[in-house]
């Protein structure tokens, strides 16, 4: 056994060292490899995350094509070969105050300081113009919501005086005009323009503002007397429209009370004039009416008593010969037909000799007793 062992224990050991020497080497080119591996993973490999407000940009460098990531999420790329970047697209707010605010020159020669304050967003669909036209990261932030706002608003808002820019509507209207030139402009560069405000009020140099204010008292003071003398007119005006008033009504009310009268007497005389009418209407037709009838019988009267005189002269020539004698003894027979005859005969030996009426004489004929023979 001691032999064997002693054999054996140098062939062992040659082998071992083999083994060593090829795999030693074997593993450190491995290792190599791995290294080589990594560290090209390390340089190429990126990984670009988009947040929800970002909108993401990877730019090729090779042929200088740019895409543009709308949408949040992680995007794996070889920045060997490409860069990546992000952008804001919300809502933001540029503050130029202070020792930011815009120096505006006045058409008058004055030195004025405005306060300005932007409100922009980029057009998520354009961010690679915005890139192209104003570079990387926020280069477009003082390029064009910056420097290119203050400039439109230092043109437009130069066009004031001095003393114009207290006027706040004045201000206003040349804010607006310049809101809607930036707005029209910076459209095309990929960026929206939300708003431009004047937060506060213009500032000038001290000696001048005190030189406004002065003129301002000095203005105060006259509108106050140029109010008070067109109060004072209007007052006067007032008081001669309410006389007038006063008068017209005046006036009307006497006209309407003369033209009551006037109506009143022209009803009057029509009522008159109707009832004379009507009273010389009656009377004329009455006396007509009258006449015609005491003529009628003025002439009818006429007439019976001509018809009369006819009968009478007629009776006269009838009675003037045997016949009037026979009619006197006709009426007088009328007389006697009706006539009743009383009376108390007295006789004295069988014969009539005194007959005496005894009835009242009125309307009985008396006639005288005779004394008859026998």
């Amino acid at each position: 056994m001691a032999r064997r062992e002693g054999i054996e224990s140098p062939q062992m050991d040659v082998n071992l060292q083999v083994l060593r020497k090829f795999f030693g080497g074997s593993l450190i080119l491995i290792a190599i490899a791995l290294l080589a591996i990594v560290l090209l993973l390390i340089t190429c490999v990126r990984v670009g995350r988009v947040e929800g407000t970002e909108v993401g940009l990877l730019l090729n460098k090779m042929t200088g094509k740019m895409e543009v990531i709308p949408r949040s999420g992680v995007r794996i790329y070889n920045g060997i070969t490409h860069e990546f970047h992000v952008l804001e697209k919300t809502l933001q707010t540029l503050d130029m105050t202070g020792k930011d605010s815009l120096k505006i020159k006045t058409i008058d020669g004055s030195d004025v300081y405005v306060a300005l304050k932007v409100q922009y967003r980029i057009t998520p669909e354009k961010a690679d113009l915005v890139i192209t036209t104003s570079g990387l990261k926020d280069n477009y932030k003082l390029k064009w919501a910056r420097d290119y706002v203050r400039s439109i608003c230092r043109d437009h808002l130069g066009e004031l005086t001095t003393e114009e820019f207290y006027d706040s509507s004045k201000r206003n209207a040349k804010i607006v005009q310049a809101r809607q030139e930036a707005k029209k402009r910076l459209q095309t560069f990929g960026i929206k323009i939300d708003d431009v405000v004047v937060p506060q009020k213009p500032r000038f140099y001290a000696q001048y503002e005190e030189l406004i204010k002065k003129k301002k008292l000095a203005d105060q003071a006259v509108l106050e007397e140029q109010s008070k003398a067109l109060a004072a007119v209007q007052k006067k005006e007032t008081a001669k429209v309410d006389e007038t008033a006063k008068k017209n009504v005046a006036v009307e009310q006497f006209r309407g009370e003369m033209e009551k009268k006037i109506i009143q007497a022209n009803a009057e005389a029509e009522r008159l004039q109707r009832s004379a009418d009507a009273y010389h209407e009656k009377n004329t037709v009455g006396a007509d009416a009258e006449f015609y009838r005491l003529n009628q019988q003025a002439e009818g009267t006429l007439a019976r008593k001509k018809a009369e005189a006819q009968g009478i002269e007629a009776l006269k020539k009838a009675l003037e010969g045997e016949g009037g004698r026979n009619m006197v003894k006709m009426e007088y027979a009328k007389k006697l037909k009706n006539l009743k005859i009383t009376g108390q005969p007295y006789t004295v030996k069988s014969r009539t000799e005194r007959f005496e009426h005894t009835a009242p004489a009125s309307g009985i004929l008396k006639v005288p007793a005779k004394k008859n023979e026998q």
